[in-house]
């Protein structure tokens, strides 16, 4: 079983590398790989005490020949017991980094101490349990030695319920629902590589380094346990490994995908820039022509023998058209053309309120409920990022209107900090999104609805707006019953 769980923690490790190298992937990295390597040495120290009865024997190694294999590696037991030391400290200390990674208690943010003897700490037990030192300290002191194993399993118990603890209050403090998800998969993960490592961590090397003489009270060494307590221990093992696996594959799958998309829609959106601002300045050119012409028009209107009123609507008409179509392409080329943001302390209230002022002028009719739970500043461009808010408000009326024009409070926008982000969420009650459209909403030009009014650039704009104010833009969507979009902008102290 324990060879089962090594090739799943492996496999798992390699998975967790080729994703994305970041923080949080690294520490999950060193709890696979210090946790496999303790698992090692346990097989092999296992494999060379021996006295196990068959179904023990079964129950690590499948078989008895595969555990004579595993039994004549050749390996001091210096070599083993260190081995064993090293993956029993270093994992409590990976699980810890990831607590204090996520963690956002300001206390811990602002002493960075903490976080230096949290590292320390398992370095020193591991020069503690290095053999040459271990002998020199104790020698033959048998009170110091089961002193020093007492102690180290203390401090691992610590080190275990204070990163739970942590990440579990984490996981309760986050109210965006799409991290809130994507942080239970990860901890979900944790979790049962933490179960694993309690389920083995009592392996104590000194217990290596005499092999004969030091008194092993571990509960899989024992050939008294009942059949029904290897099921027991057989089916937990597996339930874990099962739930870990599944957890790291969702948030890996996740994560490619997500950048994929971004890779993807750059690359569409690189294609397209330059033919884009060319057609865009084409245009343009056309539509001042136009406007010429209808100059010449309003001059003819005045000769005789002509209807001059109805002409007159005619010409309104064409040139409030070809005034929106001049409007549309500026802001399709102010999409498209790299603009500088110049970012400095705003206030949220003014970004809002610069946002729903523009809403109210193309829908003069329609509310937006506002609920702002902060008054805080924002380290931003007010014009650009009020611009992204805009977007979101006029898709999302737009989504209610096409799909019930008569829901009242259809379109609401609330403000709240959530972990390190201030989160600005636009709900509506409209269509939703179907899931097929998902992954393309984001993309340039791409558009559900009617391509003569809308040039599907408005999210597009949106979440590069977020991403060059170090944020994100992230969505939840459930076809027929509404979306969520989070605006996600790192907090700012200033």
């Amino acid at each position: 079983m324990l060879i089962i769980l090594m090739i799943f923690l492996t496999i798992s490790s390699i998975m967790v590398l080729i994703v994305k190298r970041n923080k949080e992937l690294f520490y999950i990295f060193g709890m696979c790989i210090s946790l496999a390597i303790m698992l090692s040495g346990i097989l092999l120290y296992i494999a060379k005490k021996g006295g196990i009865s068959r179904e023990l024997q079964n129950f690590f190694y499948f078989n008895s020949d595969l555990k004579l294999k595993i039994q004549y590696f050749q390996i001091t037991l210096d070599q083993l017991g260190l081995t064993i030391a090293i993956g029993r400290y270093l994992f409590p200390l990976f699980l810890a980094l990831i607590a204090f990674h996520y963690s956002l208690i300001p206390w811990l943010q602002r002493n960075y101490w903490v976080k230096r003897i949290t590292i320390f700490i398992p370095i020193f037990l591991i020069i503690l349990d290095y053999p040459d030192v271990f002998r020199f300290l104790t020698n033959n002191n048998e009170i110091l030695k089961k002193a020093i194993a007492s102690g180290t399993n203390l401090i691992i118990g610590f080190y275990i319920i204070l990163s739970i603890t942590l990440l579990i209050f984490e996981a309760y403090s986050i109210k965006v629902k799409y991290f809130q998800r994507k942080f239970i998969l990860i901890i979900s993960f944790i979790l049962s590589l933490s179960l694993l490592y309690l389920l083995y961590f009592g392996q104590d090397p000194t217990q290596v380094y005499q092999l004969y003489l030091y008194e092993n009270g571990i509960y899989y060494i024992k050939s008294v346990l009942s059949i029904p307590s290897y099921i027991s221990i057989v089916v937990l093992n597996v339930i874990l490994a099962i739930t870990g696996f599944v957890s790291l594959f969702k948030y890996t799958h996740e994560q490619f995908n997500s950048s994929r998309e971004e890779i993807t829609i750059q690359r569409k959106f690189d294609a397209i820039n330059t033919g884009t601002s060319v057609f865009v300045h084409s245009m343009k050119n056309q539509l001042l022509v136009n406007r010429v012409i209808f100059k010449r028009i309003n001059v003819t209107v005045r000769q005789e023998h002509v209807d001059l009123e109805k002409l007159k609507d005619y010409i309104q008409t064409l040139s409030q058209q070809n005034e929106n179509i001049l409007l549309r392409i500026e802001e399709l080329y102010r999409s498209v053309k790299t603009n500088a943001i110049h970012m400095i302390p705003v206030k949220l209230q003014d970004v809002i309120d610069c946002a729903l002022e523009r809403f109210s002028q193309k829908y003069p009719e329609e509310s937006v409920n506002v609920d702002l739970e902060i008054q805080c500043n924002l380290l931003a461009d007010k014009v650009h990022l009020s611009e992204a808010i805009y977007n979101l408000l006029i898709n999302a009326q737009e989504a209610v209107n096409d799909f019930d024009p008569t829901v009242d409070e259809g379109v609401s926008l609330h403000c709240y900090n959530s972990s390190q982000y201030t989160v600005i969420e636009v709900r509506d009650k409209g269509s939703g999104i179907s899931k097929k459209d998902w992954k393309k909403i984001y993309e340039p030009f791409y558009s559900t609805k009617n391509s003569n009014h809308n040039w599907g650039m408005g999210l597009h704009y949106s979440q590069t707006i977020a991403k060059e104010h170090f944020g994100n833009l992230r969505f939840e969507s459930e076809e027929g019953k509404g979306s969520r979009f989070y605006l996600l902008l790192p907090k700012f102290n200033g």
